[in-house]
């Protein structure tokens, strides 16, 4: 904020070197309209350049000039806001499509041969935070908020025909069984203290990953002739990438450009829908591995275990299949079209089928202890401004097909023992690295469980509303008289 009362003084004493405080402030000035954060030693320092350029020999640019200098313009402490950045940034947004459609065209580049490539965390443990009640209830039990954090990243071509595999960064470490077969592992991950990517993590991805992938997939998929291979790898200019240079191959067909500083958000590809996408995805899975569904025999302590168990046993192995597999899930659709703004300066579209905000209060709603409101819930798994239609059931049930669901029910094997087994086999895969290859099949089979306990469910709940109660047929029917049975 601007110090107190320096926009209302309607005077000012003026300032020893007039014209050096004019430079700095003229300095200022332009470093804002460009959209640059300029702090108070930015402020010293460029009052010590333009000292030396108007030859004052005697000037200190001390904290008690800064402080002046302050006061006078009204110059105060303040957060850099996203839309006002924007603003300033999106000059910058055509020329640098000019420049990219030049390139493009100099070095005849396909669809298939532009790659982009964005990180972004993720709170891979954490849980809604809201949930129903009743308007009596003041304050509600809960558990604390989960903060374990990753850093992932993705790339893709811009035909979306082409998904590298995702590396994730984190800080603890894999279990040994994981260790022993990295081959299996669906993700590249690494480890770092501050769980962010550093130089030397983003140079030993482009060059021992990101280049041998793309020079397979050009010759063996696309076809290509040798000398026909090349790609252009389009990144945000951050402190954590190398340089342009330092990101060549060899041969010098395949390079590396940045975007314009804060244009992420208009023409970054990944920023388009498609981080959004697989968060939502990976959102979905994760429920679907900490979903309890109840008997009916559970009391309700032991229905507070089993949520507790499941949420406390989600592990970071579990974590890394289920982003691989959401990462595998998305779209070609959402990858081509998010790359509309930067290419073909359209609307960009989400292929957001099965992603609809009802599936997720289903999902919610097997689960008492989870069954929360929707507003509250976009937030938790990042999602946009869509409206979701409320979960459907499908009608026609009868009381004839639900008894005959219940006497099939009794002759078959119980879900709820099929889906005890299924926990013990992905247990014992996920400590016996030669069976990993079986880990999505049986959590497919997991869900598919989960799904038909659902649905039993729900017709145990209508056969027990239709099923006549000896209570109303008390009331509903006279009792024959004694006088009756007489005559």
């Amino acid at each position: 904020m601007p110090l107190v009362g320096a926009e209302k003084r309607k005077r000012t004493t003026g300032a020893k070197y007039g014209d050096m405080d004019d430079a700095v402030y003229m300095w200022y000035q332009q470093k804002c309209s460009a959209g640059v954060p300029v702090r108070g030693v930015e402020l010293q320092a460029a009052a010590e350049k333009f000292a030396q350029c108007f030859g004052r020999t005697d000037f200190k640019a001390s904290t008690g000039w800064l402080f002046r200098f302050r006061n006078r313009h009204a110059v105060g402490n303040r957060k850099v806001c996203a839309e006002q950045v924007l603003s300033s940034a999106s000059e910058n947004v055509e020329s640098f499509q000019q420049k990219l459609s030049m390139l493009i065209k100099e070095e005849k580049l396909c669809l298939a041969q532009l790659y982009s490539g964005d990180e972004t965390d993720l709170f891979w443990k954490s849980m809604p935070e809201n949930t129903r009640a009743s308007r009596k209830d003041i304050c509600l039990p809960g558990r604390k908020i989960n903060k374990e954090r990753l850093s992932a990243l993705l790339c893709a071509n811009a035909d979306g025909t082409h998904k590298l595999k995702s590396i994730i960064i984190g800080k603890s470490k894999l279990p040994k069984s994981v260790k022993e077969d990295m081959c299996t592992l669906p993700v590249i991950y690494k480890l770092s203290n501050d769980v962010w990517f550093t130089r030397e993590l983003f140079s030993e991805w482009f060059f021992q990953n990101f280049v041998p992938e793309v020079k397979h997939f050009q010759l063996n998929v696309l076809r290509f002739h040798e000398e026909d291979v090349r790609a252009l790898l389009l990144r945000d200019s951050s402190p954590v990438h190398p340089s342009t240079e330092l990101l060549t191959s060899e041969d010098g067909r395949i390079k590396c450009m940045f975007f314009p500083h804060n244009t992420s958000t208009l023409i970054q590809p990944m920023n388009q829908g498609v981080i959004f996408s697989c968060k939502r995805l990976y959102r979905w899975k994760q429920l679907e591995e900490s979903l309890v569904i109840f008997e009916e025999s559970d009391d309700e302590q032991e229905k507070g275990e089993k949520v507790a168990f499941k949420i406390k046993i989600y592990n970071l192995k579990r974590a890394v299949f289920n982003w691989a597999k959401s990462w595998d899930e998305v779209k070609q659709t959402t990858i081509a079209s998010a790359w509309g703004n930067l290419l073909y300066k359209k609307e960009h579209e989400y292929d957001l089928q099965g992603l609809e905000d009802g599936d997720y209060r289903e999902v919610l709603e097997k689960c008492r202890e989870l069954e929360t409101k929707l507003d509250d819930n976009r937030v938790w798994f990042n999602g946009g401004e869509e409206k979701g239609s409320p979960p459907k059931i499908k009608g026609g049930i009868t009381k004839k097909v639900v008894q005959k669901g219940a006497k099939e029910e009794a002759d078959e094997f119980k879900l709820s023992a099929v889906g005890k087994s299924l926990d013990y086999l992905l247990d014992f895969v996920a400590v016996t690295p030669e069976f990993q290859r079986f880990h999505f099949t049986l959590k497919e089979m997991q869900q598919e469980i989960i799904k038909k306990q659902f649905r039993n469910r729900i017709h145990s709940r209508i056969g027990s509303f239709l099923k006549l109660r000896p209570h109303n047929i008390k009331y509903s029917f006279s009792m024959p008289s004694t006088s009756g049975c007489n005559n």
